[in-house]
């Protein structure tokens, strides 16, 4: 059986038939026909193509935004990155717990071993909004208190945190 398509066109639309005794037999079919035949088998074996049609209510609205609220959706427009701050950095009386360093085992650790309590510590910036500075291992904010500097780390817009890596972070600052 021929494989390419002028083949089988060809031996499809000719007939050659050695039982009848007849001297000539013309057969013209539409080759028209068989064109746009093929032409559509190309077109399906090629292309892929779908559609979705739906409506969303007033209330399907409302509950997409919830649940997008909900998983922290808002939190993609907040500021991230490396950025340094100026201020002045204070302790404050508040105690914050340190964070653990393996977050699934949380409950568990705290029954067990609760978390050491530290002292919360802010950089009061020039416009006197606070940010807050989270526990660093190696840092102590104390030699820090009251001096004008400058604070480089990763900052969290949203939460209004910079979190420094080490004492790199900070640099005294002159306003001279």
């Amino acid at each position: 059986m021929p494989k390419d398509p002028i083949s089988k066109f060809l031996k499809e639309n000719t007939k050659y038939s050695k039982n009848k005794d007849d001297l000539i037999d013309i057969h013209v079919g539409n080759p028209l026909n068989r064109i746009v035949e093929l032409l559509e088998d190309i077109k399906r074996q090629k292309a892929f193509s779908f559609t979705l049609k739906g409506s969303l209510g007033i209330m399907g609205v409302f509950l997409t935004l919830s649940v997008f609220g909900i998983f922290g959706g808002g939190k993609i427009l907040c500021d991230r990155g490396s950025q340094s701050q100026i201020g002045i950095i204070r302790v404050l009386n508040i105690q914050d717990s340190i964070p653990s360093q393996i977050p699934l085992l949380d409950p568990f650790l705290d029954y067990f071993a609760p978390r050491q309590k530290i002292k919360r510590a802010v950089l009061i910036r020039n416009d006197s909004s606070v940010v807050r500075l989270p526990y660093v291992r190696n840092l102590d904010f104390k030699e820090y208190v009251d001096l004008p500097l400058i604070a480089t780390g990763n900052y969290d817009s949203c939460g209004q945190t910079l979190t420094l890596e080490d004492k790199e972070g900070i640099e005294f600052f002159n306003s001279e």
